[in-house]
């Protein structure tokens, strides 16, 4: 959650910087947001946000986070994240990005994405509590030997 607000005072903050974007290039930018579903993405993630505020202080009333919600501009934190998308990538590469996503393969990369990171994210807290284990077992087997140790 912390690093979250980070990210989002620090895309505020990239925001407020000059940068002159051609209007071709913005439109790529733009269309990319839209193919990619960044609005409903981010809707999403307020409503994680949110529920994440709600968990840790219950004491606020329902109807505040309503209200809250309601206040809270999507369309402020995209137009935030377009420096970011001029900064890391050419007109071509906003061109070709698009025309992929606009295939096929590319919809049904858009439309299983979400599925793959949740099922990717659950695979690693698995393999990740795995190899913790495995550390813990080898530190406590590590230790039990130097206890066996003869003293020099």
């Amino acid at each position: 959650m912390k690093s979250f607000v980070v990210l989002v005072l620090l895309l505020a903050f990239t925001s407020l910087q000059a940068t002159e974007i051609s209007p071709e290039k913005r439109q790529e930018i733009n269309r990319l947001l839209k193919l990619t579903n960044m609005e409903n993405i981010m809707s999403q993630m307020l409503d994680q946000i949110i529920g994440g505020f709600k968990t840790q202080i219950p004491d606020i009333p329902a109807d505040y986070w309503e209200t809250f919600k309601k206040n809270v501009d999507v369309h402020e934190f995209m137009e935030a994240m377009v420096p970011l998308y001029d900064k890391y990538y050419t007109l071509e590469d906003l061109k070709a990005v698009n025309a992929f996503y606009e295939t096929p393969s590319g919809q049904k990369i858009l439309k299983t994405m979400p599925q793959l990171l949740q099922e990717s994210m659950k695979l690693g807290q698995e393999w990740g509590a795995r190899i913790g284990q495995k550390a813990i077992l080898e530190i406590e087997q590590k230790q039990r030997d130097k206890k066996k140790e003869p003293k020099a």
